[in-house]
């Protein structure tokens, strides 16, 4: 991630994109067209969202009306969009040619952690569909510890129930020890948690050694800005990079551009997936 971040600053920082084409935003409207640039009479912040892109990319852009989120998907994936917001059943589709790119983090929730689920290296339970029924161990009972890695598997099939009991003990130090114990079949932790408590003191030293990783991902995204794959590398970072910091820098434009999540706080770069649904624990 912090090569992500230096990767964007340096991008926005450079010169403008020699790109002479418009930079098109499918959006869903009363009555799909053509893309066309913002009338004068489009709402004061939808057109400094506009505006700001604009400047920043030294291009003009376009809206372009779709009938709905579908049919944005639909339009990024056949060349005919270049930005739009999507939700899983519109990304699902077209997720070989469409990737998303930023998401927004509502205010007062956290950012979308990755997750990490371990076993005891030489069990029988491979996968997070094989702890099915088993007994999991959570590293503490706040918003990182569980809520948001409850949501995690959540979206991955693992639902309430989905383990025969789940235990809260009130840190990781004391969830990994259950788990040795063989008290628990799984230790269900968020990425940084996970990374304190495995590094030693010494240089490569792995205090988990003898764990074993069965699943690693974050919580899905309810929507998200996407591109197409091919778009440039280049536009895709400087459209990160323009985002990221919007909340800050342009309040109107960024209390438009993110509309599509209730109470957004900021942008937040996502990878390319994070729409995609999936049914690891089933």
């Amino acid at each position: 991630m912090k090569r992500l971040v230096l990767t964007i600053a340096l991008l926005a920082a450079a010169p403008a994109l020699a790109q002479a084409a418009p930079l098109r935003i499918a959006a869903p409207a009363k009555a799909p067209g053509a893309c066309a640039a913002l009338p004068a009479s489009a709402p004061a912040g939808e057109r400094a969202y506009y505006a700001l892109l604009a400047k920043r990319l030294e291009v003009e852009v376009q809206k372009c009306p779709v009938a709905d989120a579908a049919a944005a998907g639909a339009a990024l994936a056949a060349g005919q969009a270049d930005l739009a917001v999507l939700d899983p059943a519109a990304f699902a589709p077209v997720a070989k040619t469409v990737r998303a790119i930023l998401t927004v983090r509502p205010d007062g929730s956290l950012n979308r952690i990755p997750i990490v689920v371990a076993v005891k290296s030489g069990s029988s339970r491979k996968t997070l569909a094989d702890l099915r029924g088993g007994v999991a161990a959570f590293g503490g009972v706040g918003r990182a510890a569980y809520d948001t890695p409850r949501r995690a598997l959540a979206d991955q099939g693992a639902d309430a129930g989905f383990f025969a009991r789940e235990d809260r003990p009130a840190t990781p130090d004391l969830a990994v020890a259950e788990l040795r114990a063989g008290n628990a079949d799984a230790l269900v932790l968020n990425a940084a948690a996970w990374q304190r408590l495995c590094r030693g003191d010494e240089p490569g030293e792995d205090l988990c050694k003898d764990l074993t990783v069965v699943w690693r991902g974050r919580p899905r995204a309810a929507k998200a800005l996407a591109v197409r794959r091919d778009m440039p590398e280049q536009l895709r970072y400087r459209l990160i990079g323009i985002h990221m910091p919007m909340h800050l820098e342009a309040t109107d434009a960024f209390a438009w551009g993110s509309s599509w999540i209730a109470g957004g706080a900021e942008f937040e770069p996502t990878e390319a997936d994070a729409l995609l649904p999936t049914q690891a624990a089933r």
